[in-house]
């Protein structure tokens, strides 16, 4: 899988926002969330685009998924979120397609589920 795939699989997430940010502290990324920002919605899947090339994605994996995901190769924790039980990825060619769609479906729900309900019924009718 590669940045394209992941991204227009991602956007058939249901509630799914994409969002660029563009900081000088934290580099250029593109985020994604459930629910927009606006409403309240929380980010589940993060794209680098560091030179550097250190990670490439970074997503929420929850608390055993976090220590599950850091025994393979090319995971590591992910840079100021791991306190939060997310991973990231080296590189692309770590998973194979199906299995890193499945990680990034998980890691949609579980961000889901932790959602206020006034947030998950504002965003369910399109706020």
């Amino acid at each position: 899988m590669d940045a394209e795939r992941a991204r227009a699989f991602l956007l058939t997430l249901p509630y799914v926002v994409e969002t660029g940010s563009e900081t000088r502290r934290w580099g250029d990324k593109l985020v994604f969330r459930v629910g927009a920002e606006e409403s309240g919605g929380k980010m589940f899947a993060q794209f680098d685009f560091e030179e550097d090339g250190r990670v490439v994605l970074s997503f929420a994996a929850g608390p055993d998924g976090f220590r599950e995901l850091q025994e393979r190769d090319g995971v590591v924790p992910a840079p100021y979120r791991a306190r939060i039980f997310w991973v990231a990825l080296e590189g692309w060619n770590w998973f194979g397609r199906a299995e890193l769609e499945e990680l990034l479906r998980r890691a949609h729900a579980l961000t889901y589920a932790k959602l206020p309900k006034r947030v998950r019924d504002l965003i369910g009718s399109g706020g």
